[in-house]
C-alpha cells in the first residue's frame, strides 16, 4: 500500500469517527432544544391559564358574582335617568365609587350577598316606586306623621343608609388588605432575623 493509500485511510479513520461524534452532538443539541421550547410553551401556557384563572377569581368572591356595572344594569339606568331627583343620583354614584374600590374577597358571604341585593334590586325598586308617586306629592305630602317625612325624604334616608353600608364595607375590605401587608412585613422581619441579618444590610448602596 502506497503512502499516500496509508494516509487516506488513516484520515477516514479518523474524520468519519468525528462526523458521526458532530452529528450526533447537532442531533442532541436539536432535541435540547427542541425540549426548552416545549418546556417554555409549556411554563407559558400555564402562566396565562394561571393569570386567566385570577382574573376569573377576581370577579367572583366566596362564590358570589362581582356586579359588572354596564349601561344595561338597572341601577346604572337610574344613576343617569334624569327623572331621578340629583340628590338621589349623586348618594347613587357615591355607592357605586365605593363598590368599585373594595376588595370583595375581603368580604364575608353574607356581606357581599345583602351588598349586591341592596344595589341590584332594592335600589331600583326604591327609585322605581318613587318615580311612580306625583312629584309635587313625594315631595310636600308627610307619609311618617312621626318623623315628618315625605316620601323624597324617606326615599333619601334609604339611600344615605345604604352608602353608609357600602362605606363601612370599604373601610373593613381595606384594613383586610392592609392586615395583610403588615403580616408580610412581620414575615420579612422574622426572616431576616432568623438569617441574622437586617433590612438595613439588604439595602441596595
Amino acid at each position: 500500500m502506497s503512502f499516500f493509500s496509508l494516509l487516506i485511510l488513516l484520515s477516514l479513520i479518523l474524520i468519519v469517527p468525528i462526523f458521526f461524534v458532530m452529528k450526533e452532538k447537532s442531533r442532541q443539541l436539536q432535541i435540547d432544544s427542541t425540549q426548552r421550547h416545549r418546556e417554555y410553551l409549556a411554563s407559558a401556557t400555564k402562566a396565562s391559564l394561571e393569570n386567566n384563572t385570577k382574573v376569573e377569581k377576581s370577579q367572583i368572591s366566596n362564590g358570589l358574582a362581582v356586579i359588572n356595572f354596564s349601561s344595561q344594569h338597572p341601577f346604572i339606568k337610574w344613576l343617569y335617568d334624569e327623572q331621578v331627583p340629583p340628590a338621589f343620583r349623586a348618594i347613587m354614584d357615591d355607592i357605586g365609587q365605593q363598590y368599585e374600590s373594595t376588595h370583595h374577597e375581603q368580604m364575608t358571604e353574607s356581606q357581599l350577598f345583602t351588598l349586591n341585593k341592596l344595589i341590584e334590586i332594592r335600589i331600583p325598586e326604591l327609585i322605581d316606586d318613587y318615580l311612580s308617586l306625583d312629584p309635587t306629592y313625594a315631595k310636600t305630602i308627610i307619609i311618617d306623621t312621626d318623623r315628618a317625612a315625605t316620601s323624597y325624604a324617606i326615599v333619601l334616608e334609604q339611600l344615605r343608609s345604604i352608602l353608609d353600608f357600602s362605606q363601612k364595607l370599604n373601610t373593613q375590605s381595606q384594613s383586610g388588605v392592609v392586615d395583610k401587608l403588615l403580616a408580610s412585613r412581620r414575615y420579612l422581619d422574622d426572616v431576616y432575623q432568623e438569617s441574622g441579618m437586617t433590612a438595613d444590610v439588604l439595602k441596595i448602596k
